[in-house]
């Protein structure tokens, strides 16, 4: 039994581990998708709808942009090919969930995986203090009724902007000219909720429109059957809490000694899934 125990924990391990190099080539070509100098994702729409992909920066592909401007009208009165990059990201969202966030964004995996250099004693657990749920579309509520009173914060406090400023530097070299309304930002999103926050995703839980929207469309589609979602075999689960330590977005509670998912805040990053000991947990359509 000794013998079975170690071949099994290695088998995990390994698994564990191809599992974290697939994660980190996602979010490579994340930004290979939608960051200079390749944005990829960017130029085959603009080449699509015959824009020239010389126009192109990180803005062009702007999800907070559109979001800012759905109660206020101006959505519908924006290119088509800007508005049809929404379009995508509903589509995808409804029938996978926030697999942008949870496999493609760099921004956000930057300050996750910073937070694993630092002690778990050192980080804040926000859900033992806060619902983040509420918060959480709270800030997406104020974000879009924010234009009627003339305010915009699109590009005042966006990681995903910050991520491109500070790649271009590292990178290329370039300069960054950061507005205070960004130091406070790259303040809050990497040290507050990024390093000393449990998961390191603090920012994507409060603050990201983007997640947000994701997931209220994701939560819509999770009615249906055939829509893919976190399943969580209750029958399986030991209440180890293994699932809910490795959560980076905190959205998995142990209920009575069993897992409990919240659709409206899970990335489908799918830590869950493979750092399950007993395979409780499975992303897919429903299971009857």
């Amino acid at each position: 039994p000794l013998k079975k125990d170690i071949i099994l924990n290695l088998s995990r391990k390994r698994v564990c581990m191809y599992f974290q190099i697939k994660r980190i080539i996602g979010y490579m070509l994340g930004f290979i998708l939608f960051y200079a100098p390749g944005a990829l994702f960017t130029k085959a729409i603009f080449y699509l709808f015959g824009r020239d992909i010389n126009e192109i920066s990180i803005h062009s592909s702007c999800f907070r942009i559109q979001i800012e401007h759905l109660l206020d009208g101006k959505f519908f009165a924006m290119d088509i090919a800007f508005v049809s990059f929404l379009v995508v990201l509903g589509i995808i969202s409804f029938f996978k969930g926030a697999i942008f966030c949870g496999k493609l964004c760099p921004a956000g995996a930057s300050t996750e995986y910073l937070s694993r250099l630092i002690p778990t004693k050192y980080k804040i657990n926000w859900s033992k203090y806060v619902d983040i749920t509420p918060i959480r579309y709270g800030m997406l509520t104020g974000y879009m009724i924010l234009p009627f009173f003339g305010g915009l914060l699109a590009c005042n406090y966006c990681n995903f902007y910050l991520f491109d400023l500070f790649t271009n530097y590292f990178i290329w070299g370039y300069f960054i000219s950061l507005t205070s309304t960004l130091i406070i930002t790259t303040f809050v999103w990497v040290i507050i909720l990024g390093l000393f926050t449990q998961g390191g995703r603090g920012y994507c839980n409060f603050l990201c429109p983007v997640g947000a929207v994701q997931n209220l469309i994701h939560a819509l589609g999770c009615k249906f059957d055939f829509v893919s979602r976190i399943n969580i075999d209750k029958t399986k689960c030991i209440g180890c809490q293994k699932c809910s330590k490795v959560c980076p977005m905190e959205s998995i509670k142990i209920v009575q000694n069993k897992a409990q998912t919240n659709v409206y805040n899970c990335i489908i990053c799918e830590e869950c899934v493979y750092n399950c000991p007993v395979k409780a947990v499975s992303y897919g359509k429903r299971e009857k």
